[in-house]
């Protein structure tokens, strides 16, 4: 009788990929893009609403089938962002007098779906998984 050996590939890419924060990119584009005086009007404003919704959905892709673990880590990112994202638009209004513009708050909507989407397609994943009928 022969043995069959089942390796798993656990090093892949994919799984060096999904340990990424992707959403704390799209916070710390604000931030240099704030910091550097960078407008976004235009074509980098286009850039960046691209960048985060690709990735929104690399995150969403990310929340399926995790562990708890990964799942405790991926909702810390989540909370820290909307905590990051919060206080730059409260410096940009409070402290420099700055008006928020459509960016900063389509990224604060991209970043706030993350982190209210990601918990419920994680919850419906498990659900899936475990054959209950919803």
């Amino acid at each position: 009788m022969s043995e069959v050996r089942v390796q798993s590939n656990q090093g892949g890419v994919l799984s060096m990929l999904g340990k990424i924060p992707w959403m704390l990119l799209v916070v710390a584009f604000l931030i240099v893009a704030h910091v550097m005086q960078i407008s976004l009007e235009g074509t980098a404003g286009y850039v960046f609403i691209g960048v985060a919704i690709a990735v929104l959905f690399i995150e969403m892709f990310k929340s399926g089938d995790i562990s708890a673990m990964a799942f405790l880590v991926d909702q810390f990112w989540a909370v820290l962002n909307v905590a990051l994202a919060t206080g730059l638009l409260t410096y940009l209004y409070f402290v420099e007098g700055v008006e928020p513009h459509f960016y900063h708050w389509a990224g604060f909507a991209i970043i706030l779906a993350d982190a209210l989407l990601n918990p419920f397609n994680a919850f419906r994943m498990a659900l899936r998984n475990f054959d209950v009928q919803g």
